[in-house]
């Protein structure tokens, strides 16, 4: 189809973001210069309304991109693709089925977390780069869904969908990567967010992307001083050094490059304090009038538990189940989600814990610890309040944060224009 004529074509690199929710893709891949978000969709109305506040200069349409024909989208250089997981992963230790989808088009709204149907599948991405031709693509998910397909033969149905980009002409990388690492084109985010970003290029560019120039982020050796750090992967049943699947920690650790040092887990400069994003004029309630009671047995026991180890500093209470548990202000958050508000902030210097201040953090301050400006908009479209504040919660927790965005749409930028930015996160 002939190129739209608009008011972003003298802009060296182009996108279009598919399933985007409020805009996360979006807000940090504009952070290149020279780089515009053309087109961008998705099928919850208060996640467009959230997107068309924030990018007034963007096209975006509220549909089911399932649905869609790709002709119906202008051509772009890049295409940005987080397709809906739903059907590609566990969640919450169990099997996600098949649901009523309850938002956007088909209701008014879409607080229902557990009857979404996944309408954005990942078939929609070899279906639009088989029209478009795209030079660069970004598929964001959770690493559970490198594991998609039956159970009998976990990962073939990515294998095969891998496989049909190969078709089109893709190459292809896989990347695991945690959003607190990612501040090699400007800072790191306050929350730990590990993700799979599956990254294809065209072959006809005709060169490969520089991955180590923009995904490895600095560490401090004691033998050789800053350093780019090497992703180091561990022997478990999911994965291996040959086999690369997981979650920072859990399945890989950074080191230094050089082999003398390659047992020694390092942690990158780029890690932000979450005490940086907190309002402290307001600390919340009294812990003794709010936390003591039977119902609140279980953030109670997290209270205690965390006032005991941290001597009295202030600390994040994990709320939600599993591993969580609580961890200092002094570190980024642990990963938010779009189940619920989890992170309580337990401060004050009182020795009695009773006597110390407690509260979730709000939706803002969880907005800018996935790296969101705090000027940014978000906007629910629900006529209840209890259901408005789960839209902009689950809003939040689903969303890319911009700072991953931002440092590999700068890597984009140079494979398709071979032009070189230089890396703000590596100066000495």
């Amino acid at each position: 189809m002939p190129y739209a004529v608009t008011w972003h074509d003298q802009a060296a690199v182009t996108w279009s973001d598919q399933f985007a929710g409020g805009g996360g893709a979006g807000a940090g891949l504009e952070q290149v210069p020279g780089t515009v978000v053309a087109q961008a969709g998705n099928h919850a109305a208060h996640c467009v309304a959230t997107y068309r506040a924030n990018h007034p200069r963007v096209r975006v349409h509220l549909a089911d991109l399932s649905q869609v024909i790709p002709s119906a989208w202008p051509r772009t250089h890049a295409m940005w693709s987080s397709p809906e997981c739903t059907f590609h992963t566990i969640a919450a230790g169990r099997k996600r089925l098949q649901g009523e989808f309850v938002d956007g088009l088909f209701s008014t709204n879409g607080t229902d977390e557990t009857a979404i149907r996944s309408r954005a599948t990942m078939h929609c991405v070899p279906r639009f780069a088989e029209y478009h031709g795209y030079l660069f693509i970004v598929v964001e998910n959770v690493v559970e869904a490198r594991w998609w397909g039956p159970e009998h033969n976990r990962g073939a149905a990515f294998d095969a969908w891998i496989a049909q980009m190969r078709v089109w002409g893709y190459r292809h990388r896989i990347v695991y990567a945690n959003s607190a690492h990612a501040a090699a084109y400007g800072p790191a985010s306050h929350s730990s967010r590990d993700r799979m970003y599956v990254i294809f290029w065209h072959e006809s560019v005709g060169r490969t992307p520089n991955f180590d120039k923009w995904l490895r982020p600095m560490v401090a050796c004691a033998r050789h001083g800053k350093v780019q750090a090497l992703q180091a992967w561990k022997t478990t049943d999911s994965c291996s050094p040959q086999r690369p699947w997981g979650k920072h920690r859990a399945q890989y650790i950074w080191r230094c490059p050089h082999r003398h040092c390659a047992t020694v887990a390092l942690e990158p400069y780029a890690l932000r304090p979450v005490a940086e994003i907190l309002d402290h004029s307001d600390p919340g309630p009294l812990i003794g009038d709010r936390y003591t009671g039977p119902r609140s047995a279980n953030t109670w026991r997290k209270i205690q538990a965390g006032h005991r180890l941290y001597g009295g500093a202030p600390f994040i209470a994990e709320l939600r189940g599993g591993g969580s548990t609580h961890r200092p202000t002094s570190r980024p958050l642990s990963t938010l989600t779009a189940g619920g508000n989890h992170h309580l902030w337990v401060n004050g210097t009182a020795e009695d814990v009773r006597d110390r201040h407690a509260r979730l953090l709000t939706v803002d301050e969880r907005k800018v610890a996935m790296s969101f400006p705090e000027t940014y908009e978000l906007v629910a479209t629900a006529e209840k309040k209890k259901e408005r504040d789960q839209q902009l919660v689950s809003m939040v927790g689903m969303a890319v944060t911009p700072n991953i965005a931002r440092d590999i749409g700068a890597m984009a930028f140079e494979f398709i224009t071979g032009q070189d930015l230089e890396p703000f996160g590596l100066a000495a």
